[in-house]
């Protein structure tokens, strides 16, 4: 796509030296060298802490943690106010807002089980970022993949910033059970051996009509995830990028090559070579 050659002799052959880094090498991103960026004041989130059994100090406190990581890359962006609830059926961001123009968002994990909270809250806060909107759904796993690589991008990095900047002294030794949890993750997604034996591009062509069908098959977007999460840890500052991802409503047929090529043009200039490395990944 986009007219962008990639070598998948040269991807296939390096897919295990990235996996190894991803798993074997504990709290150590591609990006480790490079200084941190400052953490802004997150945006408007307020915290319903009914049925969570959790104080909304914690609840806050770990939603922001995990927010900032992704938050300290979209520097003038301003998105609507957002409140956390405790949802039942699955984490989900409401398309409709409720009745002080608030985003909903659904998390559903309870008590002090912050790992949850941080991997649901960074892909639920990613989909905000992303302008998500109810339009057509046939290249909505692109999205849903996204949010999964901020997931574990976010918990990576929190367990790295938490050893000097936890939300509370005494949570700074659970930076290792966010390592423990995001690699367990990366670990169960089995299917990424397919794009490790055929590349990006025949996993896609391979899975589409799925894909298209139901975009949040986890084990497909997982695996997807794993290979992107190196991208963005090699570069943090690509995450601006989906701002733009729908900057235009998407119609009935679009094909994905045409989802690609409308983000293309709406990115600023210095992102749209990383959109297309993405294009060129997926053939």
């Amino acid at each position: 796509m986009m007219n962008m050659q990639i070598s998948w002799q040269r991807l296939t052959c390096s897919t295990a030296a990235i996996l190894f880094a991803l798993l074997l090498v504990p709290g150590q991103p591609v990006a480790a060298q490079k200084p941190r960026y400052a953490s802004p004041q997150m945006p408007p989130i307020r915290i319903d802490a009914s049925g969570f059994d959790a104080s909304e100090a914690d609840i806050r406190a770990i939603v922001t943690s995990a927010g900032r990581e992704l938050w300290r890359f979209f520097p003038d962006y301003l998105i609507e106010p957002v409140v956390v609830t405790r949802g039942r059926e699955g984490p989900v961001s409401l398309y409709q807002r409720n009745a002080t123009k608030e985003i909903v968002m659904r998390l559903d994990t309870s008590k002090t089980l912050w790992s949850q909270y941080s991997y649901q809250f960074s892909h639920e806060f990613c989909h905000v970022l992303c302008g998500y909107d109810k339009d057509d759904r046939a290249n909505l796993w692109f999205e849903e993949t996204l949010c999964e690589t901020a997931s574990m991008f976010t918990m990576r990095a929190m367990s790295k910033s938490w050893k000097a900047d936890p939300p509370y002294s005494n949570w700074k030794d659970y930076r290792d059970a966010l390592r423990n949890y995001v690699d367990d993750i990366i670990r169960k997604r089995t299917k990424v051996h397919e794009i490790y034996a055929d590349g990006l591009a025949a996993f896609y062509q391979k899975h589409q009509a799925a894909l298209r069908k139901d975009p949040t098959q986890r084990d497909l977007n997982g695996a997807m995830a794993i290979v992107l999460l190196h991208l963005f840890e090699e570069e943090p500052t690509r995450w601006e990028a989906v701002r733009w991802l729908n900057s235009a409503p998407s119609p009935a047929g679009e094909t994905f090559k045409q989802y690609l090529q409308k983000w293309h043009a709406a990115v600023p200039e210095r992102h749209q070579p990383f959109v297309k490395q993405i294009a060129g990944l997926y053939g």
